[in-house]
């Protein structure tokens, strides 16, 4: 065990919440998996730390709606776009996996994930496509170990971890806010700029040459705004959203109860295995 979970992280799972509990148990699971595969397989503190105070999903929808204030929009779009990031130093796992040959490296991805592109396959379907985990590899036998049926609890995570890109997905789907969009348009084609959605339009402006693309930018950013708030665009989708959520979370009541119940009766393996007490 403490090969899997050094010390100064299992100090950290100490005080780790139950959702923070049970993502670490499924690591060190998977690091015995992976072990018995023939691959090294480390967990590092600062990365566990990062992962626990990763903030969760926003509730709402809000910022998901273009913007509809003018001068908002001409703020936003004269603030120039921010540096690149340092890239954040590679963790001792991501070092290892990059120090394989190539085979070796497959052949670790297939270890870890099984073949999700042909093997069996838990299927989900998504508004942005179908998302798919293999039946096989040891990220899900570790699940498989924690919370039973896997096919059930796959659903179940990625249909709740995709809350709010389903309640988009219902309420762009309203006739209501298609109306909008419809008047939307119309605005932007009268103030030439001919373009589907708010999606196509940042899209155009991106393909501009750069030297054109500051002027544009804050052009198409406030003439979207003015026609958004002429047309109700984000007024509507801002109203159809609460109803929305209500909806998709009824349809999945059922679902997500299950969910609950599995990651509740996985807790106490969860915390033994933090503790080193199941090895």
């Amino acid at each position: 065990m403490p090969a899997v979970l050094p010390a100064d992280v299992r100090s950290l799972a100490r005080g780790a919440d139950d959702a923070g509990a049970l993502r670490l148990a499924e690591t060190v699971l998977i690091a015995r998996c992976m072990r018995r595969a023939g691959f090294d397989y480390s967990v590092d503190a600062a990365e566990v730390r990062s992962e626990l105070a990763a903030p969760p999903p926003p509730a709402s929808l809000d910022s998901a709606w273009p913007e509809d204030d003018e001068k908002r929009a001409a703020a936003a779009a004269a603030v120039p776009s921010a540096a690149a990031e340092p890239p954040r130093p590679r963790s001792t796992l991501e070092r290892y996996v990059e120090g394989l040959d190539p085979a070796r490296r497959e052949a670790f991805a297939t270890a870890l994930y099984g073949d999700p592109a042909t093997g069996p396959a838990v299927e989900v379907p998504m508004p942005s496509g179908t998302v798919r985990q293999s039946r096989a590899g040891c990220r899900s036998e570790a699940l498989r170990l924690l919370y039973g049926d896997l096919d059930a609890y796959v659903r179940a995570r990625i249909t709740k971890d995709n809350l709010n890109p389903l309640v988009q997905a219902r309420v762009t789907a309203d006739p209501a806010f298609t109306a909008a969009l419809a008047r939307w348009r119309t605005c932007m084609t009268e103030r030439h700029w001919a373009v589907a959605d708010p999606a196509e339009l940042t899209a155009r402006v991106a393909a501009l040459p750069s030297d054109q693309q500051a002027a544009q930018s804050r052009a198409a950013a406030v003439t979207s705004a003015r026609c958004n708030r002429q047309a109700g665009l984000s007024a509507t989708a801002r109203r159809l959203a609460p109803a929305a959520r209500r909806r998709i979370l009824a349809d999945l009541s059922a679902q997500l109860a299950d969910l609950s119940r599995r990651e509740q009766a996985a807790l106490p393996y969860a915390r033994r295995l933090l503790a080193g007490e199941d090895s």
